[in-house]
């Protein structure tokens, strides 16, 4: 389709090319005459502007012609070998897709689940004592036989139960916020004062002239003692491990109170590393 459109464009430049007898057309004879007269026309561009118009013509018509060629030459193939006949000669043949399908196995139902049988435990039998005349065949168990075993109404085999075990210890909550925040014993003056004593300038940091704040938090139990310090944010240079050291060694805290009872508190502690 995009060759025929191309075609039928140079053919109508062509036409209007050769319709055109203006002076600025330069395939118009009178104008070719007046601009190689008395020079040599032989060859050069008087003659390609003088059959400019008769070379394209003829390259229309052979285009048009290849084209057309090339478009009917299956078509006149298949005339010839019969193809045409073969393809008008297919029909179509409706499929039934209901015939290929597999036919449904019905599986057998699961067997059923047998319940396991229960597990015998290991007893004594135990027979209330009456008093009676007559002799008693079997005695009653003794008290060192019972501690091993089981008493029960049948004498049978079976396995041996253990002792439960002992019950879990789970581990006190640790609160972030409660009602009463656990305290340094005299308030936060006496803990600036604390820390202002025993915090020791490392002389890495010293001497590197590293300053700023180590940020620790640690739990404050029931009891108040202080435990699991840590380092949340720290500066390097010795101050980080003379943080932990300086909260290891603090007295007992007052501790924090739920609901009118101590509890395990996290607490979080900025400790300033200052140059003087």
């Amino acid at each position: 389709m995009e060759y025929i459109i191309f075609i039928v464009i140079l053919l109508g430049l062509s036409i209007a090319m050769a319709m055109d007898l203006s002076w600025n057309n330069v395939l118009t004879t009178t104008r070719n005459d007046m601009v190689f007269a008395d020079r040599n026309r032989e060859y050069g561009a008087f003659v390609l502007r003088r059959d400019y118009s008769k070379r394209l013509l003829m390259a229309l018509v052979g285009s048009v012609l290849v084209f057309s060629l090339a478009v009917g030459l299956p078509k006149i193939i298949a005339a010839f070998s019969g193809e045409a006949e073969v393809a008008d000669a297919k029909k179509i043949v409706d499929v039934n897709l209901d015939l290929f399908e597999e036919e449904k196995k019905e599986e057998p139902p699961p067997p059923p689940v047998e319940p396991p049988p229960p597990v015998k435990i290991e007893s004594v039998q135990f027979t209330q004592l009456e008093a009676v005349d007559e002799p008693v065949e079997e005695p009653p168990p003794t008290q060192e036989v019972l501690t091993e075993t089981n008493a029960g109404v049948v004498t049978q085999e079976g396995a041996k139960v253990d002792e439960p075990p002992p019950p879990v210890e789970v581990e006190p909550q640790i609160f972030t916020i409660v009602e009463e925040m656990p305290s340094f014993p005299g308030g936060e003056a006496e803990l600036f004062k604390y820390l202002g004593k025993t915090v020791k300038y490392p002389p890495m940091a010293q001497d590197a002239g590293i300053t700023g704040v180590v940020y620790m938090t640690f739990v404050v139990d029931e009891n108040g003692k202080v435990k699991d310090p840590k380092v949340l944010r720290g500066i390097g240079g010795g101050c980080d491990e003379e943080a932990i050291r300086v909260v290891k060694a603090m007295p007992a805290w007052e501790p924090g109170k739920q609901r009118g009872k101590p509890v395990r508190v996290q607490y979080n502690l900025p400790i300033r590393f200052t140059l003087r």
